[in-house]
């Protein structure tokens, strides 16, 4: 039992260290990363992921974070459904409505039967 499990573990991590080594970063979304101005001293190649991108401090990041959630964050209290009451009658009791009462349909599939076998 603990070969297989070990097993299993090992075959995990290989998975992981897989998609780690074959990722793609051509189909990350672009973003305005960091300015590419150092360079490695050892190979003279570019320390930036993403070189000749502007920085991404500044204004325009700081709002583009603050308004990421405002969508989730609004407090929707209107209820269409409100707009069809006519009377209240207090508490513990329906209202009287305009139109039709929403009635829930006793067998909607048409079985005939309900016992189970």
């Amino acid at each position: 039992m603990k070969g297989i499990r070990l097993l299993l573990i090992v075959f995990a991590g290989t998975a992981l260290m897989a998609t780690v080594a074959f990722a793609n970063p051509a189909m990350l979304p672009d973003h305005p990363g960091y300015p590419a101005k150092g360079k490695s001293p050892a190979t003279g190649q570019s320390t930036a992921n993403d070189p000749g991108q502007p920085s991404a401090g500044g204004a325009s990041a700081s709002i583009l974070a603050a308004s990421s959630a405002d969508a989730a964050a609004m407090l929707q209290t209107s209820d269409p459904n409100n707009m069809r009451k006519l009377k209240s009658k207090g508490a513990g009791q329906l209202p009287d409505i305009e139109g039709a009462l929403n009635r829930v349909n006793v067998n909607p599939a048409g079985a005939t039967s309900t016992v189970i076998n």
